[in-house]
Parts: structure tokens; sequence; C-alpha cells
């Protein structure tokens, strides 16, 4: 392993984590992992609502001092939108209303203010 990947592992803002085992997240990984939260088929060029929720399935903190940031989602690799949150007065579920000329994997990445950037993923069909 390298030195930068060494670095990379033990800095916080380094890259985007995930659940190494979805099927067995941890409660940590649970905590930050967005959850995506849409309809299983959807119709190329037709509105349909997309629901994240940072802590879902574990609550994540919602203080000054440790909180969820923003929230953004994707089509594939194509950035849809982004939401700001502040800590106390906002909770860390988003809904956005989408219209897409592909259907691909939603993607929501969500950045907590003391351990990163973390994502969520789920496949449409069409």
């Amino acid at each position: 392993m390298s030195e930068e990947s060494k670095t990379c592992e033990q800095d916080p803002f380094c890259g985007v984590k995930s659940a190494k085992d979805p099927a067995n997240a941890t409660d940590f990984e649970k905590k930050h992992t967005p959850v995506v939260k849409a309809p299983d088929q959807v119709k190329k060029g037709e509105f349909f609502d997309v629901t994240v929720e940072v802590g879902k399935v574990v609550p994540h903190p919602n203080e000054a001092g440790h909180f969820i940031q923003w929230i953004e989602l994707y089509s594939g690799d194509t950035f849809l939108s982004r939401v700001e949150l502040t800590p106390v007065m906002t909770d860390a579920v988003v809904t956005f209303p989408v219209r897409l000329d592909h259907v691909h994997t939603l993607r929501a990445v969500a950045r907590c203010n003391l351990h990163g950037v973390w994502e969520g993923r789920k496949g449409l069909k069409e």
C-alpha cells in the first residue's frame, strides 16, 4: 500500500466512503450512508420524487459540533442538485423532484462535518 493510500485511509475527508459490506454495515456506516428512496421503475422525461435521508437506519447527530453539512444527488455521474444544511435547525432528509432523460443509478452523496463524504445508491429501471 502506498503512503498516499495510507494517508487517505486515515483522513476522513479524503475520497468518498460507503459501507464496506452493505449487508453487514456497522452502526457507524449506517449512521453516515445516505439512504435513497425512489420508485424502482421510472419513465424517461417524467418527474418523480427522490428522498435522501442520512441517519435513517441509525440516527446521525444534529448538533453544532456534529452534523450533516450537505446532500447532493446524481444520476450516474451527472450532478442533479445540492442542498446545504445547518446544524440543529434542519434535518438530513431532502426530497428532490427529478426528471431524467436517461435512466441510471441514483447516487446520493452527503458530507458529515467530522467524518467526511459518504455515498448511497439506488438502481432504477425503465
